[in-house]
């Protein structure tokens, strides 16, 4: 969400007990372990898997113009975790999607370090089966959702593509990317997010 000022998150222990809360801008400074939600949309179709990402604005003060998760965000304070989660669909992709249409698959300790910037997270990771008849309302903190093949995505972060090819459900064109196009997540952070996508498909 856009304007941090004043946004206050709890705050947790290395070992996941909540010991405070404290202002975003010097949880991100101090390398807090703090909670975020992440839902990332998939499809399933014809025997292939598609996975969605969106395009981070140019404005974001982190990663911007950069592919990342579908739809993100830190929990507030004052919210549950899927209040949060859903305000965030909401507010990113004009959806509004209810706690039974999202799949829980568990959390990952995710640690990205830029500059001044030391972002500790503990992901709470959903999972959405989106149905492209549901349109988009972006705001403007996002440019693009793309739709990507997924097993062409686990090539290329296995560096066994250079690049692949991604379609925007906005401008219904094909667009090439390659990995420095994404956030710099963790290699594992992405394998259980592919793990948690197949593990939904039928046997």
């Amino acid at each position: 969400m856009s304007g941090h000022m004043g946004e206050i998150l709890k705050i947790f222990s290395d070992w996941l007990t909540p010991i405070g809360e404290k202002d975003r801008d010097e949880v991100h400074r101090d390398g807090d372990w703090h909670e975020s939600f992440h839902c990332w949309f998939y499809r399933h179709e014809n025997n292939r898997t598609s996975i969605y990402f969106q395009r981070r604005s140019d404005i974001k003060k982190d990663f911007p113009d950069l592919y990342d998760i579908t739809a993100a965000g830190h929990i507030q304070i004052n919210e549950s975790r899927i209040e949060g989660g859903l305000r965030e669909v909401r507010e990113e992709l004009g959806l509004t999607l209810s706690e039974e249409n999202i799949s829980y698959s568990g959390f990952y300790k995710e640690q990205l370090q830029m500059k001044a910037l030391n972002d500790r997270e503990i992901c709470h990771i959903y999972i959405f089966p989106y149905d492209e008849a549901m349109q988009l309302a972006i705001n403007d903190e996002v440019t693009d959702v793309v739709r990507i093949d997924i097993e062409d995505f686990v090539s290329m972060i296995s560096k066994k593509r250079k690049y692949l090819s991604a379609y925007s459900i906005l401008n219904k064109h094909e667009i090439d990317l390659e990995l420095h196009h994404f956030c710099p997540h963790d290699f594992n952070y992405y394998q259980h997010v592919v793990q948690a996508i197949w593990n939904t498909r039928e046997v």
